[in-house]
């Protein structure tokens, strides 16, 4: 294949990949984890472009050569490997037992594959350079497909405590050129992914991007700025606002260290996100705020939602005051944060109260 040749059909590739390394040098909101993992992803996307290309090569030979079943070999192995490390790029906190067990299949079939042309397993080259699948075929297709099964489950995990547009749109950059890539593998269509790959990974990592400069970097929670903008947005979805306000942080602070501040607010973050459920946003508005929008959901589970959170704080030796208010009750979205403010308010109040009746309680 000549110079010209190759970049007339590789030049979107390389032009967005490119642009990959380029967003990943100047993402400020992107975690040194992340950049590492991803600049391994495209250094691989390189690797099978090269393979391809090579491979593609090979089959003008006249004769067989030890050359096509080891491209072969690295183009069925490479594929998998690209999912897998994108799942880390995802998941930058998985533990090592379930990494282990993602990578089984993997390791299990990469020596099938390198030793196929004399095991004759999955497919080997006659001397006259002329492809035969072996015993099982289609196994480099069934592994590539059970990654893409595994991916997006990981998806699902990473995104659960996300709203739903926010799922929606990682599904639809994930989802389109895996399909593609399946696509063309079951209707046995000579094509190169690493386009595909290389244009999922680059609108991806954008997302993460645009996704991540949305969340508080202490709590992992929506942050002001996805407040106001689900606020104008969203509103005519939301059916009840909950106010939450962490008593004592300025006490934490200032007597213990603002690490120990960080660690309650981290610790009351998590109980809030865990006791909402998926029609639930919950946002950081403020040092010691939360605020929480829910989307069709109705007053019972609302209550029972803060009732849940009051319990798990309990647990802890932090204390949260809660407001609430329903849309409906409300002239608009506006007027139910108020409300829901001025209950969180006064349940504040209620807290000080008790605490100081029990403290005159206790000297006397």
């Amino acid at each position: 294949m000549t110079v010209d040749k190759f970049l007339g059909d590789n030049f979107v590739m390389i032009y967005e990949l490119g642009g990959l390394v380029i967003l990943l040098l100047v993402g400020a909101h992107i975690s040194a984890k992340m950049k590492r993992r991803t600049f391994i992803a495209v250094l691989m996307l390189f690797v099978e472009l090269f393979c391809y290309v090579a491979e593609r090569w090979t089959q003008t030979f006249p004769s067989y050569s030890i050359l096509r079943p080891l491209l072969t070999a690295t183009l069925y192995s490479i594929y998998p490997a690209i999912i897998i490390v994108m799942m880390l790029i995802i998941s930058t906190n998985m533990s090592r037992k379930r990494f282990v067990l993602i990578l089984i299949p993997e390791m299990v079939c990469v020596p099938l594959f390198y030793t196929s042309q004399w095991t004759h397993i999955v497919f080997y080259y006659h001397l006259s350079n002329n492809y035969a699948g072996g015993l099982v075929p289609k196994l480099p297709y069934v592994l590539f497909i059970f990654y893409v099964i595994v991916f997006l489950v990981h998806n699902l995990i990473y995104l659960r405590f996300s709203s739903r547009i926010d799922r929606t749109i990682a599904f639809y950059i994930s989802i389109c050129p895996l399909a593609g890539a399946i696509g063309f593998m079951l209707l046995g269509i000579d094509k190169d992914y690493s386009t595909l790959f290389t244009s999922g990974m680059l609108l991806y990592f954008t997302y993460l991007y645009i996704h991540m400069a949305k969340k508080d970097p202490l709590t992992n929670l929506y942050n002001r700025q996805s407040y106001y903008q689900d606020i104008d947005m969203n509103s005519k979805y939301i059916t009840g606002v909950v106010s939450i306000d962490m008593n004592d942080l300025k006490y934490l602070n200032d007597n213990f260290g603002h690490q120990a501040g960080d660690d309650a607010l981290k610790t009351v973050a998590k109980i809030i996100r865990s006791n909402c459920g998926n029609n639930a946003t919950v946002y950081r508005v403020g040092g010691d705020e939360f605020m929480i929008f829910y989307i069709r959901t109705s007053e019972i589970v609302i209550c029972n939602d803060i009732k849940a959170m009051r319990d798990a704080m309990g647990k802890t030796e932090y204390v949260c005051a809660f407001g609430y208010e329903m849309t409906a009750r409300a002239k608009s979205i506006q007027d139910a944060i108020r409300v829901s403010d001025q209950l969180m308010y006064d349940n504040k109040a209620e807290i000080k109260k008790v605490r100081n009746l029990n403290a005159t309680t206790s000297r006397l």
